[in-house]
């Protein structure tokens, strides 16, 4: 069975810090260094993207010398706040936390929730985490137009810096004007004490969907939405399933933030007939919000994961499933070649598309098909190439990105 501890809150108590005090609020400090005081502005106790990784970045911080406050900013959608994400110790922790009164600064303002906006805090240095899947700042994603328009004519001042997590996100604010000095890169990470390989569980993870042990399952994890290539997906699986009648396709949306079923019909009904009938009975999707431990017994259960993205900030999944052991199959030339490597990705080929959007060259990749159906197909027979993946990818993962990592790549852009 999976081990039940967390482990930045394990690490806290190896420091001396036992969980009753965490729960109660304290972080971990030194006491002979000043500690950085930080407010963080974001989303909590929801699945949404941004405030999964503020979540993991709050507890993270609880383990460093930091003074940490933190403003829930408001939902931008009718979103119920979810309970059970992560385990109860976390959950604990973040209930805990103090907050910020309104006007309240410190030496960092820290923002990281949607829709954007770069405007300075009261603190003498605001940080905005923000991702540009196209590479371009849209209308719709920042707080007001009026600064929309003024971000189109300028950068924001010099105290105001962005922090977004991979490469091909940067190039949008360098396009639009960023400094170079006020783009952080920090890429996302993976708690791998949850998300690891469990090879014991297996055959009940693919129980508790529908799966048999002779069934070789590719799995797929997003919002089902265009940029997240499924039409692509669906089309090549189908193929796939042809030549493999045991193949699966397993995906995973989330239906109380994206309506993501009905996304994934909309694809299905614009396939050929022919294809639709390859996918009867082999097309298992699972909507509800799962916890991170339910998350990491969905990867446990699937023998390769595949991203035919056309446009992503940094896509978390991928890394989350190489941590469990997954072969990867994602498209080249995005966020993603950021973290994989050849040992455990195959990379699908694929060119860069240009799109005028709001008087903007949006950016995005046209994975090629027949390549992706190919890498699929291939994936179903070489056994040395998934083995060698399984103990490659959470090598990978430790060693670079675990969440502990990431936090003091966070922690040194906000201070440097």
């Amino acid at each position: 069975a999976m081990s039940r501890r967390w482990s930045f809150l394990t690490k806290a108590t190896q420091r001396g810090s036992p969980l009753p005090s965490i729960c109660a609020g304290n972080s971990v400090h030194n006491a002979s260094a000043a500690p950085l005081n930080l407010i963080v502005e974001g989303w909590r106790f929801l699945p949404h993207s941004y405030a999964i990784v503020n979540q993991w970045h709050l507890l993270g911080l609880l383990t460093r010398d930091v003074r940490l406050k933190v403003r829930d900013a408001p939902f931008h959608r009718p979103w119920q706040t979810q309970a059970g994400l992560f385990d109860p110790q976390a959950e604990c922790a973040l209930q805990a936390l103090e907050i910020a009164e309104e006007g309240a600064k410190s030496d960092v303002t820290l923002r990281i929730f949607a829709p954007f906006t770069f405007a300075p805090s009261a603190s003498p240095l605001t940080a905005v985490f923000a991702t540009l899947e196209q590479q371009v700042i849209r209308r719709h994603q920042m707080a007001a137009g009026d600064e929309y328009e003024r971000l189109r004519r300028q950068p924001p001042p010099p105290e105001v810096r962005a922090v977004t997590p991979s490469r091909w996100s940067a190039a949008g604010f360098y396009r639009a004007g960023f400094q170079t000095g006020q783009v952080r890169i920090v890429p996302h990470g993976v708690d791998t004490a949850t998300f690891r390989p469990v090879p014991d569980i297996r055959p009940h993870a693919r129980e508790s969907v529908g799966l048999r042990d002779d069934h070789f399952v590719f799995l797929s994890v997003g919002a089902m939405t265009a940029n997240k290539g499924m039409d692509l997906l669906l089309r090549a699986f189908a193929q796939t399933a042809r030549s493999c009648p045991s193949a699966r396709l397993v995906l995973k949306g989330l239906d109380p933030l994206y309506r993501s079923k009905a996304r994934l019909q909309q694809w299905v009904n614009l396939l050929s007939t022919a294809d639709q009938h390859a996918l009867t009975d082999k097309v298992i999707y699972r909507g509800e919000v799962m916890s991170h431990r339910e998350m990491a017994k969905l990867y446990q259960a699937a023998d390769v994961y595949v991203s035919p993205y056309r446009a992503e900030g940094f896509n978390l999944p991928v890394l989350e499933a190489a941590a469990c052991g997954l072969p990867i199959i994602c498209t080249r030339g995005g966020p993603t070649d950021d973290f994989v490597n050849d040992e455990f990705a195959r990379r699908i080929e694929s060119k860069v598309a240009v799109t005028a959007v709001e008087g903007q060259d949006a950016c995005h990749l046209d994975p090629n098909l027949d390549h992706l159906i190919a890498l699929m197909t291939s994936a179903l027979t070489e056994t040395i190439w998934r083995r060698h993946a399984a103990e490659a990818g959470p090598h990978h993962v430790r060693a670079s990105y675990t969440w502990d990592h990431i936090v003091a790549q966070l922690l040194s852009a906000l201070m440097h």
